[in-house]
């Protein structure tokens, strides 16, 4: 019997169909072996497109059976199962291989040769014609506000309505993101690292570093516009950010006029506060070595009596101590995560209740819509109704299958927020007080809001939330109830 290697391969989309998935090939070529008195010495499978060259196990099957001389057939499903392009061909001729097929087998004669090879320039034809066809179908559904690929990070690819959804897990992470980096306060490095505080991560669970970082910020997919071979299209998916706030964040990206990146000083307090009484930035000037800050007037003359010099060191000391409200001590900190644990727990058997209530309503929906096609089958329901009820019931279904989704996406990293959000709070101060100009700007921006200043001491201010709830008065006793600090708004 003359020996033989076995070749099967399926596409992604054929790997299911019937007749062409690779047990069914299998079956179909030892079985042809048998027939044909071939004796199969080895069997080679892969799930790759044909269309290119140096497909994995292909080239393990090429290398045996340089190898192995002895070896002379290979045994495919069919031609295009085999190859698609002349490359390939060549390379088995040149090793002195003949090729059979259990369905469309070549003889090997010249009229055969002749056989094969329009058998395969259709093949490849066919090939050509389908990646054509499929950059159409891309082009139109981009045209009509739909993604064509893999969802980008937060958002979903929702398979019902074969739209973007947002991720109920990564999408406020994503939020936060555009909203930091608009301050002008960070660096992509430094905000990789809060990102990865709070626990953002790409889908394999990797760190999404700078650069990663930088084509975020820069994807304008986040406001609701889809970028693609070059233009921009209305998309029809829910906006995580506002357009605003993406053009904001494309500012801080630019340079200036000259293509030279602006050089000024920086100062660790300027762009946190305002006047008090105007409400005018205050802004910051050199001298002596010291730092000092002042309204600019921006409203003009006589609309501010602000005249007062304050010096950096002053207000630092202010801020410090206002830091220093949520310092809050490391047994706190662990009774919010043991109780933040509990929250969560409790959370989870709520949302296997939840998860289970969704599945029952989605197989009620699909039981309705079986009696819906049955009485449409009967004529009991005519065309028009059937129709429009049909599809009242596909957008049932498919809004219950949405929410189980986010159900089951969204889990629980509740406690590692709160221990990050806690523990940010408990070493703010000393941050603070340890940092350079940056750090100083980066804690501050994380953690203070709306600061005023007049007559050059600190007048009034926010902290943003959750920090707002870790506050605690002189005697170290907590401004909010115990029940909002758990929570912390997250």
């Amino acid at each position: 019997m003359a020996q033989c290697v076995i070749y099967a391969r399926v596409s992604t989309k054929e790997q299911q169909s019937e007749g062409y998935s690779i047990p069914a090939q299998l079956k179909a070529m030892r079985e042809f072996c048998a027939r044909e008195s071939l004796s199969p010495v080895a069997e080679f499978v892969e799930a790759e497109s044909a269309g290119k060259a140096g497909r994995t196990q292909f080239g393990a099957m090429v290398a045996y059976l340089s190898e192995h001389p002895e070896v002379g057939i290979v045994v495919a499903h069919k031609l295009d199962r085999l190859y698609r392009n002349f490359r390939d061909q060549i390379t088995l001729e040149d090793l002195g291989i003949r090729a059979r097929y259990v369905v469309g087998d070549i003889p090997d004669t010249p009229q055969g040769e002749l056989l094969r090879d329009v058998n395969l320039s259709v093949a490849k034809f066919y090939l050509g014609n389908l990646r054509e066809e499929v950059k159409k179908g891309m082009d139109e559904k981009v045209a009509q506000g739909g993604w064509p690929h893999m969802a980008p990070s937060g958002y979903l690819n929702d398979r019902a309505t074969r739209s973007l959804v947002a991720d109920p897990v990564r999408s406020p992470l994503v939020r936060y993101a555009f909203e930091r980096y608009a301050t002008g306060a960070v660096s992509l490095s430094m905000l990789a690292g809060e990102l990865k505080s709070r626990g953002f991560t790409s889908r394999s669970g990797a760190d999404v570093g700078p650069s990663a970082l930088h084509l975020m910020l820069k994807n304008p997919i986040y406001c609701g516009l889809i970028r693609y071979k070059g233009k921009t299209y209305p998309g029809t998916h829910e906006p995580i950010i506002t357009p605003e706030l993406f053009a904001a964040v494309q500012r801080v990206f630019e340079p200036n006029r000259n293509g030279v990146k602006e050089t000024k000083h920086v100062f660790a307090l300027r762009d946190f506060l305002t006047c008090g009484e105007c409400g005018c930035k205050i802004t910051a000037e050199r001298q002596r070595g010291h730092a000092y800050y002042r309204c600019t007037h921006g409203k003009g003359k006589g609309t501010c009596t602000q005249a007062t010099y304050a010096r950096e060191e002053k207000l630092s000391g202010e801020l410090a101590a206002i830091l220093a409200e949520v310092e809050i001590t490391p047994d706190i900190i662990e009774a919010l995560v043991r109780d933040s644990d509990a929250f969560d727990a409790q959370a989870t058997t709520n949302n296997t209740q939840e998860a289970g209530r969704l599945k029952r309503e989605v197989a009620a929906a699909d039981q309705r819509a079986s009696r819906l096609l049955e009485g449409f089958l009967d004529g009991v329901v005519t065309a028009e109704v059937y129709h429009a009820k049909a599809e009242e019931l596909a957008a049932a279904k498919r809004t219950l299958e949405r929410s189980l989704r986010e159900l089951s996406t969204a889990q629980a990293q509740r406690t590692s927020q709160v221990r990050a959000l806690a523990e940010t709070a408990a070493t703010a101060r000393i941050a603070f007080e340890a940092a350079d100009t940056e750090g100083r700007r980066q804690v501050l921006a994380t953690v203070l809001s709306n600061a005023t200043v007049e007559g050059g001491s600190i007048a009034s201010y926010q902290l943003k939330r959750p920090f707002e709830y870790l506050r605690r008065d002189p005697k170290g006793a907590f401004y909010h109830s115990w029940w909002a600090i758990q929570d912390l708004n997250l």
